[in-house]
């Protein structure tokens, strides 16, 4: 049973946008905000599950359902059922190799200018594509990469660690990556493979809800998540 509306109030001074067609072809600031709602939950949870705190967190955009902009104003917790209906858990990934990770992206935008349940919205890394370059082609039943993708051509986490140079990936280690179990699972053609994961006992709209009251104290700000985004997605071509 959902809650009343009356149970959460943050407020927030700016439009956050999960129109279908935005969340799933751009980055956007509702978008923003549910992947970094699964990066915070995984690094909540880390420590009780064991696992390598997350250092980047994915929505795939079919993920976010409100289908609309939510005003400046009040948000209560039945909006945040309505961005994130489903029974997905937050899913922790610790140790995904580099090329593999290269290739979550390279999913995300291979439809791309179209859109599609795949676009990934991201949080701890900022990435350049060409939407002219060659896009990845996936078995959608089985994840295998058939052709990998070769229009991301920079990646870079919050930390400063280089992923991806001029289309290059270099050479490093793992990337722990905090997503849902539906993506974790191969849904959308995600090409996680047989990596293995661990849902951390947390829904993702229980991962947006948590976020709001406990990681942004009730109060979200234009200057966090800008009307048009942080630009953390960016295209070159």
């Amino acid at each position: 049973r959902r809650p009343p509306r009356s149970t959460l109030f943050p407020y927030t001074t700016l439009f956050r946008s999960g129109v279908r067609n935005d969340v799933r072809s751009r980055e956007t600031n509702l978008g923003n905000l549910v992947a970094d709602g699964l990066r915070w939950t995984g690094e909540q949870k880390a420590e009780e599950y064991g696992v390598t705190p997350p250092q980047v967190g994915i929505q795939n955009g079919g993920g976010i359902r409100n289908d609309s902009t939510l005003p400046a104003g009040e948000v209560s917790a039945l909006d945040t059922y309505d961005v994130a209906p489903f029974s997905n858990f937050v899913a922790v990934v610790p140790e995904v190799p580099r090329e593999t990770f290269r290739q979550l992206l390279e999913r995300g935008v291979a439809a791309a200018p179209d859109a599609a349940g795949a676009f990934m919205q991201v949080s701890g890394v900022t990435f350049t594509y060409d939407p002219n370059g060659k896009a990845q082609v996936v078995d959608e039943t089985s994840g295998e990469v058939l052709e990998p993708g070769e229009r991301v051509q920079d990646v870079t986490l919050d930390d400063g660690t280089v992923v991806v140079e001029n289309g290059e990936v270099v050479e490093g280690g793992p990337i722990s990556v905090a997503t849902n179990d539906f993506s974790a699972r191969g849904g959308d053609g995600y090409p996680f493979g047989d990596l293995d994961f661990t849902s951390v006992g947390a829904t993702y709209q229980q991962a947006v809800e948590g976020y709001l009251t406990d990681g942004l104290n009730g109060s979200v700000t234009a200057e966090q998540y800008p009307e048009g985004g942080n630009g953390r997605i960016t295209t070159t071509g």
